[in-house]
């Protein structure tokens, strides 16, 4: 194989040709290879490009050769890689494709090639290209209607690994109540606790201070009491519009595998609808909207998880949300951030710890 590149910029048709399974690339070989980058300021951890492939002898794609991939390696960005390789997040998507996406009904980009060198901090994967489908965008929202496709979608592959014994056999990327994982996660939190006041002061309220600063002296608890809870599952971990496709009838694809847990699945329902909505929309609607999650989890098959169990859940997840919060500010120079990047970061933050609020989050430490 040789050198696997680590910059967008440096695919060229020679790698794609060694990278690509002959079938994918239709049995001919690529001539040439154009770059794009995409999702600037969107995705904090990782370079995306689009590749449109042009092929030798053909002035369209062969019969069963794909016109384009998404190629997704390492950010160049210093504190973002750091949070990255130290929390994980390629490792772990890599290890969500190598034994995962192949087993689910949910949609997710097929893998073409997926590298992972461990000792050396590298990583690739070469995508399916989902286009035409339309991405979401945090801050823009989505319709009422996508809302309930996304939870009754995430419900059904929430319910496939419901209490799953093999899920045990991922515990060397996917972290497990409890683990190990969790003390990288809490030194994190304290070693970031200092940042926070500076770096989202201006967005956080003194009773959200206090309370970053309370969880610090008992983060085992914050997570007993969120993440912890019984029912435990397989969730996505970063589940917002801007890792979502839609289609023109509700086609749904997810994207973005860097940050999945064993963990209560109701941590993926609070993320979502904490962080992709305003407050007053969510308030208004986030009743219904988990009534349709817990709806669809029951009519998947999951059995004795009544309606006042999933709503205590959800409330008690939004203490992840605290955790978000807190790391998120670690290593962030927001002035080097474009203006989305900005906004969609201090727009998370703001409304994350809205949401912690409304919902009494807190009650639920011990």
């Amino acid at each position: 194989m040789g050198h696997v590149p680590q910059r967008c910029s440096e695919i060229s048709a020679a790698f794609l040709n060694s990278a690509l399974a002959p079938e994918v690339r239709g049995e001919a070989m690529i001539a040439d290879a154009d770059v794009e980058v995409i999702g600037e300021g969107v995705g904090f951890v990782g370079e995306v490009a689009r590749v449109r492939l042009r092929y030798e002898g053909h002035d369209a794609p062969p019969p069963g050769a794909i016109g384009s991939l998404i190629a997704k390696v390492p950010t160049t960005n210093p504190g973002f890689k750091h949070i990255g390789t130290m929390l994980g997040l390629y490792q772990k998507e890599h290890g969500f494709y190598a034994d995962v996406a192949h087993r689910v009904s949910l949609s997710v980009p097929t893998a073409y090639f997926n590298h992972a060198d461990h000792d050396a901090g590298e990583y690739m994967l070469l995508l399916q290209d989902m286009a035409p489908l339309r991405p979401g965008n945090q801050l823009e929202s989505c319709t009422y209607h996508e809302a309930e496709v996304v939870l009754q979608s995430i419900a059904g592959f929430h319910a496939a690994w419901w209490n799953h014994p093999e899920l045990a056999a991922f515990d060397d990327w996917l972290p497990q109540p409890g683990g190990a994982y969790f003390h990288i996660l809490e030194a994190s939190y304290k070693a970031s606790l200092p940042a926070v006041r500076p770096v989202f002061g201006h967005l956080l309220s003194e009773d959200i201070m206090a309370l970053a600063e309370r969880l610090a002296d008992c983060y085992h608890d914050m997570v007993d009491a969120g993440a912890g809870r019984a029912p435990h599952t397989f969730i996505h971990g970063d589940f917002r519009l801007d890792n979502m496709m839609f289609g023109p009838n509700l086609e749904f694809t997810l994207l973005d595998w860097q940050l999945p847990f064993k963990a209560n699945p109701l941590w993926d329902v609070v993320y979502f609808l904490a962080g992709n909505f305003s407050p007053e929309w969510r308030r208004e609607h986030q009743d219904q909207l988990v009534r349709t999650y817990h709806a669809a989890l029951l009519a998947a098959g999951v059995q004795d998880y009544p309606w006042e169990r999933c709503w205590d859940d959800y409330r008690a997840a939004g203490l992840v949300l605290m955790g978000y919060i807190v790391t998120s500010a670690a290593d962030v120079d927001l002035d080097s951030f474009n203006d989305r990047g900005r906004m969609v970061l201090e727009t998370m933050m703001s409304r994350y710890a809205t949401a912690v609020e409304d919902l009494r989050s807190a009650d639920f430490m011990p």
